[in-house]
């Protein structure tokens, strides 16, 4: 498996204490990012990660965090990121569904 599942409803009760230790990225449609997302998560969907992978290489030695609605589309993106050559990927497990930290 190229990336590790991390609980929502684990790190949303400890979010002051984890966010600066992951890169957040929300793969989301737009309509659901702008109904509210987690503060400094950074916004490509789904669709458009194979084409904006680019823009995560700065963070490549960084811990990568997925988050969608469900934690389903964001383990579709740590693979396609993984084919990248990504390696400290994480999965939100449960997603925003489950999230009861911060949202913005």
């Amino acid at each position: 498996m190229s990336y590790q599942h991390i609980e929502a409803s684990e790190v949303s009760n400890r979010y002051q204490e984890e966010k600066d230790r992951y890169v957040w990225v929300d793969v989301r449609t737009i309509e659901e990012y702008e109904e509210g997302h987690i503060p400094d998560s950074l916004h490509i969907p789904l669709d458009q990660l194979e084409q904006r992978q680019e823009e995560l290489a700065g963070f490549k030695d960084q811990n990568i965090l997925l988050v969608c609605r469900s934690g389903v589309r964001s383990v579709y993106a740590a693979e396609v990121l993984a084919d990248h050559g990504y390696t400290h990927l994480y999965n939100l497990k449960g997603g925003m569904l489950e999230w009861a930290g911060p949202v913005e």
